[in-house]
């Protein structure tokens, strides 16, 4: 006798539908060696397109920016950026597979949660108490900080949907 169910379909099972994965703990280590270097890489890259469009329509640009920020993103971001996620992304994506909850959702909501907690601490700390400027500080501090955090966490997140085992 078969052991087949005859109400389920087998052209595709049902983890292949499922949001949530279980990768190994390979696969997530493989996505933390890529996916932190994203934002310094995208910041640098889009830099050097700004640099490009403005020398071509005539805008004057500072010269020297074009050469310290780089090296800037390149060392300091990419070393923060792999920090934080070691000891911030990474334990939690552990934790998120071991509560089979791991998905695109979790992931971004983590993130956009860890990156707007640390702009709220970041903004109170550079307004130092005047707190009718908190406002536009946070909004300052969160235009530079979420957008990256959010890059990295799509990153990381495809990369693990790209390297599930």
């Amino acid at each position: 006798m078969a052991t087949e169910n005859p109400y389920q379909s087998t052209a595709f099972s049902p983890a292949s539908t499922n949001g949530n994965l279980m990768p190994s703990n390979g696969s997530l280590w493989r996505a933390y060696l890529l996916a932190p270097a994203v934002a310094p890489v995208v910041f640098v890259a889009l830099l050097f397109l700004v640099g490009i469009v403005s020398v071509r329509i005539g805008v004057e640009i500072n010269e020297a920016s074009f050469v310290v920020l780089p090296v800037l993103a390149l060392t300091i971001g990419v070393v923060g950026c792999y920090l934080v996620a070691g000891f911030i992304g990474m334990p939690i994506a552990f934790y998120l597979r071991r509560a089979n909850a791991l998905n695109g959702c979790s992931i971004h909501g983590a993130a956009l949660c860890w990156a707007i907690l640390f702009s709220a601490i970041c903004s109170a700390y550079m307004t130092s108490g005047n707190w009718s400027e908190l406002p536009l500080a946070l909004c300052y501090v969160g235009a530079g900080v979420v957008p990256p955090v959010l890059l990295s966490g799509t990153a990381f997140w495809l990369l693990v949907r790209r390297f599930p085992v």
